[in-house]
């Protein structure tokens, strides 16, 4: 049976460069065509030239980091396959990858075999169908606005930088972005986070929204234009 990696190039992420020889030797030594990359940046400058491809993607990158890279791969091509490798073993690291699209997480140290399976996997789940070539020559993925990604788990700031939300948060941040700019009421907000009417607590709503905005500027290095309605409610600008 003729072997799919023959036809796929694996295009690895990984910003150490002992790590990146490294795994890049290994692969090849597993009979792959590995081209070897060190950031987001110089990954778009090799999508828009090859294909097919799979990119095995170190999440702690600078810059864009691997979650950023992993969301706008997925949201331009649905079939790609996008493994993640990263030093994060929390469940919430996984489920976040994974929600963003990724179709296999890894944690550091990576078993080769293993990574070797998963890759002739991806290569081989349409072996009659090479996706196109993602990417115009440009290589910049375009401007972005606050959005909500990863089936609403996650929110995503105009740079790029990607942070997990709470369940009230997620909420929150839905009620408001489908307003498109208008505000909400206190009301309306907590029953978009099923608070009973006899439960309802202005102040609770007050503190989960002051500690989204410090949640969002210190992860994501931007402010969210999260404004108070004196009196009323709150309101997005997007």
């Amino acid at each position: 049976m003729h072997d799919p990696a023959s036809r796929y190039t694996v295009v690895l992420v990984e910003d150490e460069p002992i790590l990146r020889e490294e795994l890049s030797f290994q692969l090849e030594h597993q009979g792959f065509r590995v081209q070897a990359v060190e950031s987001a940046a110089a990954l778009y400058r090799v999508l828009a030239v090859t294909s097919p491809v799979v990119v095995v993607l170190d999440i702690g990158l600078e810059g864009e980091d691997g979650l950023q890279v992993c969301s706008y791969l997925r949201a331009h091509d649905s079939r790609m396959g996008i493994v993640l490798v990263t030093a994060r073993a929390a469940r919430e690291d996984r489920l976040a990858g994974l929600a963003l699209g990724a179709d296999a997480y890894l944690v550091k140290p990576i078993d080769i075999d293993e990574l070797a399976l998963i890759l002739r996997r991806l290569m081989a789940r349409e072996p009659d169908a090479a996706p196109p070539v993602l990417l115009a020559a440009s290589c910049e993925p375009p401007a972005a606005a606050w959005q909500l990604t990863g089936n609403g788990l996650c929110l995503e700031a105009p740079n790029g930088q990607t942070l997990l939300l709470t369940f009230s948060e997620q909420r929150l941040l839905q009620t408001l972005m489908a307003r498109q700019g208008e505000a909400c009421s206190y009301a309306e907000l907590g029953g978009a986070l099923q608070w009973p009417n006899d439960e309802f607590d202005k102040h609770r709503l007050e503190v989960i929204v002051s500690r989204l905005r410090a949640k969002v500027e210190r992860q994501c290095g931007q402010r969210l234009p999260l404004q108070t309605e004196r009196n009323f409610g709150y309101r997005l600008q997007r």
